[in-house]
């Protein structure tokens, strides 16, 4: 929150006087709300990386869990250093989403062939359905039902969905969980 708050200040100060009584154009005005919705889409970002009831409190423990969070992402080993909840809630984050990121290449979804327009479109309403960028879902998982019909488990973060499609592509089911 103090990011956002510094960077609408910034933006007051770059985009026109702080002064109540100075006009803004409506290019600074834009500005402004531009940078203030970059501002909360940054924090946005950042809650889904945190599990179950665990949220950090204050400045320093938001730090430790993100710098938990990159060494187990990257797969670095775990730094018994830190020895604070915050850190190895976020290691444990890091390492949960390295794991969706690399499902793909632990071959539990190539046991099932499933077409590339069911996969395309599953991704398309899992990004839609989730509320994030395409490189953020990632299959972790796929069966099929009957000659035509595929289930898919996307995750996106901590987040699972299983959407069931026809090999064309047409999307018959989303829901949250797994396979």
């Amino acid at each position: 929150m103090r990011f956002l708050i510094s960077g609408l200040v910034a933006g007051s100060l770059v985009f026109g006087s702080a002064h109540p009584s100075a006009a803004m154009t409506d290019e600074q005005k834009a500005g402004l709300a531009a940078a203030a919705i970059l501002g909360i889409a940054a924090l946005a970002h950042h809650n889904k990386h945190y599990q179950g009831e665990y949220r950090p409190q204050g400045a320093q423990e938001k730090a430790m869990f993100e710098a938990g969070y990159r060494d187990g992402l990257h797969d670095v080993r775990f730094d018994t250093g830190y020895g604070s909840r915050a850190y190895s809630e976020g290691y444990a984050a890091g390492h949960k989403e390295r794991e969706n990121r690399l499902a793909h290449k632990q071959g539990h979804a190539q046991k099932v062939r499933v077409p590339s327009a069911a996969i395309a479109a599953c991704r398309d309403e899992a990004v839609s359905s989730l509320g994030v960028r395409m490189r953020d879902v990632h299959i972790v998982n796929a069966g099929q039902e009957g000659s035509d019909n595929y289930y898919i488990e996307l995750a996106a973060g901590h987040h699972h969905v299983v959407c069931g499609t026809s090999g064309n592509g047409q999307v018959f089911n989303l829901r949250d969980g797994r396979l």
